[in-house]
């Protein structure tokens, strides 16, 4: 019962994803070849497919202004999560993301989003600093300071990232696989190998029938604890 649940839950994201993914498909494009691009920028970073999925979901509905087209979310996104590889960042993504990309939304980051990037993910806050002094020209020693006044716009961010990408690579080759990260190449290829086979599940756990067969056996449980009570 407890493998069947993680199933019907893994169907049920899968679903979902897929769901979202089609609310920023680019005109012209499709919901498969938007995935296919995910899976492998998720494989050439040694990520997770759901969470980049995520990722570039969420910086596509709520960070859409601040990019030219979902191919460069996938590549600003790709280029983070081989920046957290290359740092070992493993607790704190989660968070970072999120305050990445509400600071990618909002137009700016400062305040508790700075504080939060700070603490889990300081190579994103060194590239914009590298990049504001060199590009800009602009003193970036107080990080905090120039947030409050708004210099660290979305676009500063998106900039900044694509400004270190050819560092962030070379570093990133240099890194050897762990084990680790196989295993979580093997899950994305299983993930979308079965993808059709998860998504017909979610429609069978939402039918009718089903629903049908899960209140008859939920019925058959409590009557055999009731017959057990009873022995006892």
């Amino acid at each position: 019962v407890q493998t069947m649940g993680s199933i019907i839950e893994l169907s049920d994201t899968v679903t979902q994803t897929t769901a979202r993914l089609e609310l920023i498909v680019d005109d012209g494009g499709s919901v498969e070849e938007l995935q296919n691009k995910i899976f492998a920028s998720a494989q050439a970073s040694r990520g997770s497919y759901l969470a980049t999925a995520d990722a570039v979901y969420k910086l596509g509905a709520q960070a859409s202004q601040a990019f030219n087209s979902s191919d460069e979310i996938i590549a600003f996104t790709e280029l983070l999560n081989k920046q957290f590889t290359i740092a070992g960042t493993e607790v704190g993504i989660d968070a970072a993301m999120l305050q990445l990309t509400q600071a990618m939304a909002s137009g700016r980051l400062q305040g508790d989003e700075l504080t939060s990037i700070l603490e889990n993910a300081t190579p994103v806050i060194q590239n914009i600093q590298r990049y504001l002094q060199e590009v800009e020209g602009i003193d970036a020693s107080n990080i905090k300071e120039l947030a409050a006044d708004g210099v660290i716009t979305a676009d500063v961010i998106r900039n900044s990232m694509f400004y270190a990408a050819d560092e962030i690579n070379a570093k990133f080759e240099t890194m050897p696989m762990t084990f680790g990260q196989v295993w979580q190449s093997f899950q994305n290829t299983a993930l979308m190998a079965f993808q059709p086979v998860l998504e017909r599940l979610n429609e069978l756990a939402n039918s009718t029938a089903f629903q049908n067969m899960v209140n008859g056996a939920i019925e058959a449980l409590a009557m055999v604890a009731g017959i057990v009570l009873e022995i006892f």
